[in-house]
């Protein structure tokens, strides 16, 4: 029989930590919550951050400015040439074709100038010209000694192709002819008129009074009188 002192009994000896786990001890476990509410608080946070971002403004992109719009010129006719005669004193006596803008001073430079002696004050170098015009200068011519009313009048003369202002008369104002205005024709409708004379009125223009036609070569006293009633230069 065995003794009973001999005989005793061990309990078995359990591993306070889970199978296969970590021992969660007071320490550890207040590390993994404060772990956890830490890691709660950042995402908690961004997503405010996220939330309350306020959105960028939108990118409006405007159109170039549209440039103002300008006027457009008119276009303007070219003038055609003009074929004029020039006769006289100048130094190349003949046609020539000049710009439809030229002037009677213009016909002269084309036909070589005047010629020596010739006074240019006869023709109205200012005048315009226009197609199919004759230019006549006269020639120089030896003292005493009157000029004839025949041959082509001085300064220009021909057909214009428009009608003249003032009808027939070029210019005539209540039966008054306008020594201002009045064209060649409407001057030889006055006594002792003729070519040559209505030419010189029109070279010597313009007059404030008829006096003034004094300083037309050839007219006197008495040939003013005779046209004091029957001109005008209003």
């Amino acid at each position: 029989m065995p003794s009973p002192l001999l005989h005793t009994s061990v309990a078995p000896v359990t591993d306070p930590r889970p199978e296969g786990g970590i021992l969660l001890t007071p320490i550890v476990a207040a590390q993994l919550v404060g772990l956890g509410m830490l890691l709660a608080a950042v995402i908690i946070g961004l997503l405010l951050y996220f939330l309350d971002k306020p959105d960028p403004a939108p990118i409006v992109l405007h159109p170039p400015p549209t440039p103002a719009p300008t006027a457009t010129p008119l276009p303007t006719p070219t003038p055609s040439p003009l074929t004029v005669f020039v006769s006289g004193g100048v130094a190349r006596p003949g046609m020539y074709q000049l710009s439809g803008e030229a002037r009677v001073g213009d016909a002269l430079a084309a036909a070589g100038g005047l010629q020596a002696g010739v006074d240019g004050a006869l023709v109205n170098q200012a005048e315009r010209l226009f197609d199919g015009a004759q230019v006549h200068v006269p020639l120089a011519e030896p003292l005493n000694v009157t000029s004839s009313e025949g041959g082509p009048p001085a300064g220009l003369s021909g057909t214009v192709a428009l009608a003249e202002p003032g009808g027939a008369s070029g210019g005539a104002t209540g039966g008054l002819v306008n020594l201002n205005t009045a064209s060649a024709d409407g001057l030889m409708t006055l006594p002792g008129i003729g070519p040559s004379k209505a030419a010189a009125i029109i070279a010597n223009r313009p007059y404030d009074t008829v006096d003034d036609l004094d300083r037309v070569p050839g007219f006197g006293e008495k040939t003013i009188d005779q046209l004091r009633e029957l001109v005008t230069t209003q």
